[in-house]
């Protein structure tokens, strides 16, 4: 593919030669000639002159008259990072996950249900009334519980656990580990301190085009549903208690852990590291920076909150600026404190010589 052919395909406009080859995608700071690479995190954009990329996918918004030397070819684009997916995928080669049809170590009941054109790994396991989707690949060491549905072109990879009762949408992916429906953390305490378990009867509902990260767990529901809604995205290591319902195209990074029964809205982006007490409320577009902890809703939309415990954006930019002149701020009270106990002195003196 050349330049043209690339920019054609991303709805481009080429600065520079539009003939050359390309055969590759590399990051700007590491691009060879030959291959191309995007623009569009600001932090990068020291590389767009000494980059070797024969061409990159940059943003109508950049001013092209402050660098003294550009690559070969530019590709002018409204959103670089959207596009550069859109090329990588044509360059991406189709590695097959799974040879066709099902391992003769894989362990399906009679009562489960297996749609066309399915890919099952080795030492898979399937229980009683299980439905599977059509085009379907479920790779190796799966474990699926008993009456749990899974629908068409959904891809399970290796170890991941889908307990009882539990319903997996369309085009979902469930990356290795995860666990889908464990039990949520529920626990009665008794009167000699000691705790009593809480029957977790609920199940859990993925809606179409989820992923689900390495590692994630996330927690039947004690009653009802734990619901996670169409085209939500989850990094690894992330925990969903009980009862969570999150709405649609939300994102969360790893190690991120929502409490029991909270709600999160719609388009929410949530930072690494970020938790979420129990029985909030996280508004529509709503953006939490990492490491913050919500202890109280949102209910305002379209805010961006940081820090601990989690405030608006604004307010703890303050504080930490308040922060960082506290050592000066202390040295001024130390000296206040200082002149105060020289004037109560003085002023002492005064009394006794009258």
């Amino acid at each position: 593919m050349n330049v043209k052919e690339l920019a054609s395909l991303v709805d481009g406009k080429v600065i520079g030669d539009e003939s050359i080859v390309l055969h590759g995608a590399s990051k700007i700071e590491e691009a060879k000639s030959g291959e191309f690479s995007f623009l569009s995190n600001p932090n990068y954009i020291k590389f767009l002159d000494t980059t070797f990329a024969s061409a990159v996918i940059i943003s109508n918004k950049i001013e092209l008259n402050k660098f003294s030397k550009l690559p070969p070819a530019l590709i002018v684009v409204k959103d670089p990072y959207t596009s550069f997916v859109i090329a990588i995928e044509k360059f991406q080669k189709f590695v097959p996950l799974l040879a066709d049809g099902i391992n003769s170590s894989a362990m399906i009941s009679k009562s489960a249900s297996v749609g066309k054109n399915c890919k099952i790994g080795a030492n898979v396991f399937i229980d009683e009334d299980c439905k599977i989707g059509d085009n379907t690949s479920i790779m190796h060491n799966v474990v699926i519980e008993k009456n749990v549905s899974v629908d068409e072109d959904t891809l399970i990879f290796e170890n991941v656990t889908i307990r009882e009762g539990c319903k997996i949408g369309k085009r979902v992916i469930l990356n290795p580990g995860c666990v889908i429906g464990s039990d949520g953390f529920g626990w009665a305490s008794k009167e000699d301190g000691s705790y009593r378990k809480i029957p977790q009867l609920g199940i859990v509902v993925l809606e179409d085009d989820i992923s689900i990260g390495a590692n994630c767990c996330i927690d039947r529901a004690t009653l009802g549903e734990t619901r996670i809604k169409r085209g939500t995205k989850l990094d690894n290591l992330v925990h969903i208690g009980h009862n969570v319902i999150i709405n649609e195209d939300t994102v969360i990074a790893g190690l991120t852990g929502i409490s029991g029964s909270s709600k999160i809205g719609k388009q929410v982006k949530m930072g690494g590291q970020v938790g979420i007490s129990g029985h909030l409320t996280i508004a529509d577009n709503t953006t939490i920076g990492g490491a913050s902890v919500v202890l109280s809703s949102i209910e305002k939309s379209g805010e961006t909150y940081s820090g601990f415990p989690a405030r608006p954006l604004f307010q703890t930019k303050r504080i930490e600026a308040s922060l960082n002149q506290l050592p000066e701020i202390l040295k001024t009270i130390n000296n206040l404190e200082k002149k105060i106990v020289e004037l109560e002195n003085l002023l002492k003196k005064n009394n006794e010589a009258k």
